[in-house]
């Protein structure tokens, strides 16, 4: 059995990390926070008519852009008691754009159980950024003593099952209705750098 540290409720909101793509660029990740609604405006733009099916579940090519400015500022809007979401940037053209988010919610009343998600920008999938933001949210889970995430994904999603491999982790999986479910089991085989050690390269 894997023996778990003591979990902080409260990790640094203000945790920040750098990671590097496969091509060797530097990429930033740190916590949502609120005023990130216009940056998640700005990359769901970017995401491709698949991305966003396979992310929402619903077709969003003709989504009125009230309810996306809306839907952003939910988004950005998180609660550190029930959920955590990462947000992976780069700098484009001197601003900061996100090409990166993973987050989870608590599900219900079981303070250990969390469901994840992952959305990674077009023109970054196959880059070795996915696996790493989900891995950071991992320790972000653990440090708020989650040990349990249930992934909901469409069964094709070859990506997001990829991540879940190469994170590792033992986990479990079923098909139904063209979707697959994983049941994935979160242990700390190694001491977390990320959200307690700021900054870390």
């Amino acid at each position: 059995m894997v023996a778990h540290p003591p979990t902080q409720p409260h990790p640094d909101l203000h945790a920040e990390i750098t990671i590097k793509a496969r091509s060797g660029q530097s990429i930033h990740v740190r916590h949502m926070r609120r005023e990130d609604a216009p940056l998640l405006e700005r990359m769901f733009y970017k995401l491709s008519s698949e991305t966003r099916w396979r992310r929402f579940f619903v077709p969003l090519d003709h989504v009125d852009a009230d309810q996306v400015q809306r839907e952003t500022r939910h988004l950005a809007h998180i609660d550190p008691e029930r959920a955590a979401a990462l947000i992976a940037t780069v700098i484009e053209d001197g601003k900061e754009e996100g090409i990166a988010v993973a987050r989870y919610g608590r599900i219900g009343d079981d303070p250990a159980c969390a469901e994840a998600s992952i959305v990674v920008r077009d023109d970054y999938q196959g880059a070795g950024v996915g696996v790493q933001v989900f891995d950071l949210l991992v320790q972000v889970a653990l440090a708020r003593g989650i040990h349990h995430m249930v992934l909901l994904t469409h069964a094709d999603n070859l990506g997001m099952i990829g991540i879940v491999h190469k994170l590792g982790l033992p986990y479990s999986g079923h098909y139904t209705s063209g979707l697959y479910e994983i049941d994935l089991q979160l242990t700390d085989n190694e001491a977390p750098v990320f959200p307690f050690s700021t900054p870390h390269t």
